[in-house]
């Protein structure tokens, strides 16, 4: 190479050349200790999920198996059939007897029951299904006829405050003498329903259960006017 080539390469400053990459590179020994030091601080990542410890899956399967033995054994009073909305929570055993406000009980075991056929209003379906308002059959000065049709249902032809009506009413003896009496006792004495009969007691309904409870079959209109004679309110 000529003087003249070597003359113009930038001198280095302060006169002191650089070290050379070969010079500067980092040994494996050192690298493997950076990477020690990194591995003691955080684990690396593990793909998937841990199991459930099988003590945990225990405790929750014996946690199930008592709540359901404890609404089991302790729900009594939310059954539909026994819960009372008119009585508040008390603590300890009642000294009296509890007062049932038979209205409420036996609008809502009409709700429960009745309303899919009768509607809400206790107006039927035209046709179809007889109405409850300011009805006959309804407001007869003996429940008898009508708790017979509760207990065994009824089927076939009948007349309802003249208007023919022929389907079938299923039976209700899976209700209780009181559920009965308190439903026909709402549906014979709700002052908004045009009905004004003399409430039914569980003492009524027990003594036609215990003559006719065991029939099977349901009650025909010819029937109940055999035993009743004709329909009259009163």
């Amino acid at each position: 190479m000529s003087e003249d080539s070597q003359s113009t390469q930038p001198n280095p400053p302060n006169g002191v050349s650089r070290d050379t990459f070969e010079g500067n590179r980092m040994e494996d020994v050192p690298l493997q200790q950076i990477h020690s030091q990194l591995l003691r601080e955080k684990e690396e990542p593990t793909e998937n999920f841990s199991p459930m410890p099988l003590t945990l899956m225990a405790m929750c399967a014996v946690l199930i198996f008592w709540a359901g033995l404890y609404l089991a054994w302790y729900s009594g009073d939310l059954d539909p059939f026994r819960f009372d909305e008119t009585q508040r929570g008390a603590s300890g055993i009642a000294d009296a007897p509890r007062e049932i406000d038979m209205l409420a009980l036996g609008r809502r075991v009409y709700n429960q029951n009745c309303v899919a056929c009768h509607q809400s209003d206790g107006r039927g379906q035209s046709g179809v299904f007889p109405p409850l308002v300011a009805a006959d059959w309804v407001q007869e000065e003996s429940p008898d006829r009508i708790i017979k049709v509760v207990l065994a249902g009824l089927a076939g032809p009948i007349l309802v405050n003249g208007n023919p009506y022929n389907n079938a009413m299923t039976a209700f003896n899976r209700l209780s003498d009181r559920d009965i009496a308190a439903v026909l006792t709402f549906i014979r004495t709700e002052p908004t329903w045009q009905n004004n009969a003399p409430a039914v007691t569980p003492e009524m309904v027990a003594a036609v259960r215990a003559e006719f409870g065991g029939r099977t079959e349901p009650w025909t209109g010819p029937e109940l006017e055999a035993i009743h004679g004709p329909v009259t309110s009163r």
